[in-house]
């Protein structure tokens, strides 16, 4: 028996089901031309990845007017305002992060992540700025040798931002106009990482 059902392994098949030979042929060429029409779909590059022909006119904007532009216009009035909002928070002895809305939700959700130190130094700042204001009062130039512009926040928002779209696929909800998380974004309104921290 061993000997005759080698025997009948080692023969060729004979083409005793030429319906589910022809059937199984056609479900393997749909599955082909499918997994190839995948391939192209994945194969598409985005238009914001794809290399953008410039034309001369632009090319001679962005080679010859438009540093000119930045070093005598834009470049020394984006300079003063940036000088200007430094003085301004140092005379009142604030930092930029101090001045988001605690009131918009990611905002809301990082002070809550804040450290307790950092939480007291916030509030405290606060108190004596509008303090400071009411009595037209600014700090002594002594106390002003700091720099306001560090984002002691940064690392609070982030992390707000992806706990807040946690709770949103938990709850399975989704502002399915926008893009969700994909890329190193969180899906509230970045295009790019750290681009922006609010889309509401």
């Amino acid at each position: 028996l061993r000997a005759l059902s080698l025997q009948q392994a080692s023969l060729p098949p004979t083409p005793t089901h030429p319906v589910s030979r022809l059937r199984m042929s056609f479900y393997r060429a749909l599955t082909r031309s499918l997994i190839r029409g995948y391939a192209a779909e994945r194969a598409v590059v985005p238009w914001y990845h794809q290399e953008q022909a410039v034309s001369p006119l632009e090319n001679f904007v962005k080679t010859t007017v438009y540093p000119v532009w930045f070093k005598y216009v834009k470049g020394p009035v984006e300079r003063y305002q940036y000088e200007h909002l430094v003085a301004e928070l140092r005379g009142y002895g604030l930092m930029l992060d101090d001045q988001h809305n605690d009131k918009e939700p990611v905002v809301e959700r990082a002070l809550e992540l804040l450290p307790h130190d950092l939480q007291v130094g916030r509030y405290r700042r606060l108190m004596r700025a509008q303090e400071m204001y009411a009595k037209k009062m600014h700090l002594p130039l002594t106390e002003q040798n700091y720099d306001p512009m560090i984002p002691y926040m940064a690392p609070f928002i982030e992390e707000a931002k992806f706990q807040l779209q946690e709770e949103q696929e938990l709850l399975q909800f989704h502002p399915w106009d926008r893009r969700l998380f994909s890329g190193g974004t969180t899906g509230l309104g970045e295009s790019t990482p750290h681009s922006a921290f609010m889309a509401w």
